[in-house]
């Protein structure tokens, strides 16, 4: 079987020397980053280096990493049976770009590695001394600091380039971390933060031949510690700071979560990088912020008409727009996070257009309370506008008082 080129198929998350047998990645030797599986069917081919009979186990050497779907060669088909009694399989080196590929699938698309030629035939001059120079093979490997700033978050791991000693272009290394998505590259500041370190310690490996990189990998502590808690806690972080923020000519004061996350964050992180919808963002505001209306708040989630209007925020002060349907009425909620005021209710035609023709007048209410004060607002009388009131004296109490008041409003 020895110099035999093969190929392994790849489905989800098992591996295939032939049609009838799956092998798992522990036997083919996959890193842990590979544990989820391949995202759409992919291939490898590989040129077998040794064959260990008693062992049932074979040593490769990857030739090339492909996507999309393939078909065993006829000289794979005649050994099947010896590749099905096959327990391990064993590969030289593994490329992270190729592996990285090969496992985000996408369209069909090749990753090669440099082809090994087998050389069985010589041919023979009488009377010439033959001589065949042997590949030059070494290890590079250099330990250093590199700022985060210049590493560049992809999906599975973070990357940068190094310059070889005795190569003449930059080479790109990836660190792997299955926890690392490449919307986090928009918000490095934040995991420096967090790690408390702008620096990173890299230790950058290389195998070489005849000076021609043929495996190259990378290790990092700092980038080791980035997991799903720490990433939680950059999205706090992140989270405190927007709220801190002032946005710049923006000429509103209602948002939606999609305009929040464009007028208050420097980096114009998108909002489905932490959160599926409005109410995730609402509950992890409340995890970071002292509010005086935890338990208004929740109330007033689990009552709002997502299917008909999305949640809106204010910045100053931090407040909540909430849509509740009542049997004959619109009712939109506005209530703070942490300010001692009132619970305010406009009670509205049951109809699309009053609500988006509202939703405008709220931004001339805000402009007017903003400019001259609540009371310049409460001295205008409306039929459509009540005032619920908070009782701060027993909080328990009072919450309970204040839920009955507002659910007498809103039937």
């Amino acid at each position: 079987m020895d110099g035999q080129e093969l190929k392994i198929l790849f489905n989800h998350d098992k591996a295939y020397l032939t049609p009838d047998r799956p092998m798992t990645f522990e036997q083919i030797g996959l890193p842990e980053i590979a544990k989820k599986g391949f995202k759409s069917p992919a291939y490898w081919t590989f040129i077998v280096k040794r064959y260990f009979e008693h062992e049932r186990k074979i040593f490769c050497e990857v030739l090339s990493y492909h996507t999309g779907e393939t078909e065993f060669e006829s000289n794979q088909k005649e050994i099947s049976g010896i590749l099905n009694t096959l327990k391990t399989v064993t590969f030289k080196s593994i490329d992270t770009g190729g592996l990285l590929e090969t496992l985000s699938g996408g369209r069909q698309s090749s990753f090669y590695h440099p082809r090994y030629i087998p050389t069985n035939r010589v041919t023979h001059y009488p009377g010439v001394e033959l001589f065949v120079r042997p590949h030059q093979k070494r290890t590079f490997t250099e330990t250093f600091f590199i700022a985060l700033k210049n590493v560049h978050f992809i999906s599975g791991g973070v990357s940068f380039n190094l310059t070889i000693q005795g190569q003449n272009k930059p080479s790109q290394f990836t660190i792997l971390n299955e926890d690392i998505r490449e919307e986090f590259d928009a918000i490095k500041n934040y995991f420096a933060n967090v790690l408390k370190t702008k620096k990173i310690q890299v230790t950058a490996t290389a195998e070489l031949s005849d000076n021609e990189i043929i495996s190259k990998f990378a290790t990092s502590p700092e980038i080791d510690k980035i997991n799903r808690e720490l990433i939680e806690n950059v999205k706090f972080d992140f989270l405190r700071a927007a709220k801190k923020k002032t946005a710049i000519n923006v000429d509103k004061n209602l948002f939606t979560m999609e305009e929040y996350f464009d007028a208050f964050t420097d980096n114009k992180l998108k909002p489905g990088t932490f959160y599926i919808n409005d109410n995730n963002f609402l509950e992890d505001l409340l995890n970071v912020s002292a509010t005086k209306h935890y338990k208004h708040l929740r109330y007033l989630s689990s009552k709002h008409a997502t299917e008909v209007m999305k949640l809106r925020f204010t910045q100053n002060p931090f407040s909540f727009f909430f849509l509740i349907q009542g049997e004959m009425n619109y009712h939109i909620v506005w209530e703070t996070l942490n300010t001692a005021e009132a619970t305010y209710i406009w009670s509205i035609e049951k109809a699309p257009d009053v609500l988006k023709s509202t939703l405008k007048q709220m931004e001339d209410i805000i402009n007017l309370i903003k400019s001259k004060g609540r009371t310049a607002y409460l001295i205008i009388e409306e039929d459509s506008f009540s005032r619920v009131y908070h009782d701060y004296t027993e909080p328990a109490d009072g919450f309970v008082k204040w839920k009955s008041e507002i659910e007498r409003i809103l039937t």
